[in-house]
């Protein structure tokens, strides 16, 4: 099938059909003083991924009288957001639920008139032929760096608004089942966060039982686990203060540093983890396992004192700038929620950069309970963890398939009705 098209720049659409290219404000426009803990998120590079926001312990805010003193860097919906500087590669289209976020200062903003289709040209720059250009066009020796000029230079191949709007409607299916996929992970991970602060923080069960009352959302065999009282000490009777590393299997001797060469050179398809992120792909693995992964030095410990951590499991090779955990008794999935509900900041060192070392991490506090309780607590969160991992599996099976249909669909060697079937079987 051969598509109508034209062979045109983002420069060129701007200049006759209108919109715009904005960098985020400078230090001199927002200040560091504005910044806020709440209010709206600000998107620079950190925030920006491949396709999606990622708001995160490090993520700024700013308030409403920034927004009014500042609305040309209020978001809207359907503008494209470019990294700036770093991965300059990687672009997220704004929609309904970040409308409103505020562009940040390492972040450039396309606004295309309403006669394009936004969320086709999002995929379009998504093309492994587009982020390869966005990357040769930037400059910078150490760091790559892009501006306005880079973008309004950017080819595209447009197609009629029709069958823009036709295989962004494709693709967007898939895109719609994954973040599907990810509200639902992040509601099971958060039932399971809140479960760990209700039993082994908050001691709600023993509460109950201590005021002669049947612990809530619990049956009565779990309940008889809880002591109904707490010692002199204040923990529930019989549980004692003890330290994260009793519990701790570390192993950390089996990672491996890969320079940026090395991983260009052993690309594959097993995912080389950092300390908070895939980094690349390689042709062999270290790991084959549900571990989590702790960060060591670089990204360790986010504002609110809480590590950075990462769940993961299959085969997988890791990099120095991780602790690799698993229990000895109880699962990863319980160890995932302590780290995810307990301050570290104590326990960091360095004033450069900051670490947790193993000798510290090991020292961080645990509420040890009667083992019959952290069993019954891993009965309960396992089959979410497990709904976790098949969902994420999922997302990228589902994402393979939207980056193969992508480049078919954009050079009419695939049929938008052929691509739906696809689509219709997965989603």
């Amino acid at each position: 099938m051969t598509l109508e098209v034209q062979t045109t720049t983002i420069g060129e659409i701007l200049e006759t059909l209108g919109g715009e290219v904005k960098t985020g404000p400078f230090g001199t426009v927002l200040k560091a003083s504005e910044y806020t803990n709440n209010g709206v998120p600000v998107i620079s590079v950190g925030e920006i991924g491949h396709g999606e926001f990622r708001i995160h312990g490090r993520t700024p805010y700013v308030d409403k009288n920034v927004t009014d003193r500042l609305p040309e860097f209020v978001l809207r919906e359907n503008d494209i957001v470019f990294a700036r500087k770093g991965s300059v590669e990687r672009t997220a289209l704004v929609g309904p639920t970040q409308a409103g976020w505020f562009l940040g200062s390492d972040g450039i903003r396309l606004r295309l008139p309403k006669s394009i289709s936004a969320r086709f040209v999002r995929y379009w720059i998504s093309s492994s032929e587009t982020r390869d250009w966005l990357v040769q066009n930037s400059t910078g020796s150490t760091m790559a760096s892009m501006n306005q000029a880079t973008i309004k230079r950017l080819p595209i191949v447009l197609p009629c608004l029709q069958v823009q709007s036709e295989i962004a409607s494709t693709l967007g299916a898939l895109d719609d089942k994954i973040e599907l996929n990810r509200r639902m992970s992040a509601t099971l991970e958060e039932m399971a966060r809140a479960l760990y602060r209700s039993w082994f923080v908050d001691f709600d069960p023993v509460h109950a039982r201590a005021l002669g009352q049947p612990p809530a959302h619990m049956d009565p065999t779990t309940a008889a686990l809880f002591p109904d009282s707490f010692g002199p000490d204040g923990l529930p009777k019989g549980w004692e203060d003890s330290e994260i590393g009793q519990e701790l299997l570390i192993l950390d001797s089996k990672r491996v540093p890969l320079s940026k060469h090395q991983r260009q050179k052993r690309q594959g398809s097993v995912p080389y983890y950092g300390a908070t992120s895939i980094m690349d792909h390689v042709d062999e693995y270290i790991f084959d396992d549900v571990l989590l992964l702790v960060g060591e030095d670089g990204s360790v410990v986010k504002p609110d004192g809480k590590p950075f951590t990462q769940y993961i499991w299959g085969k997988s090779w890791v990099n120095n700038h991780a602790h690799v955990l698993k229990g000895k008794k109880f699962s990863v999935e319980q160890l995932k929620c302590f780290f995810e509900t307990v301050s570290i900041a104590e326990f960091i060192t360095g004033a450069v950069q900051l670490k947790l070392n193993q000798g510290n991490m090991k020292k961080i506090p645990w509420v040890k309970a009667a083992d019959t309780v952290h069993y019954a607590f891993d009965e309960l969160i396992k089959p979410w963890h497990t709904k976790i991992r098949l969902l994420e599996d999922e997302t990228a099976n589902l994402a393979a398939l939207r980056d193969t249909l992508l480049p078919r669909l954009m050079s009419g060697d695939l049929r938008i009705r052929e691509a739906e079937k696809q689509v219709e079987e997965v989603v």
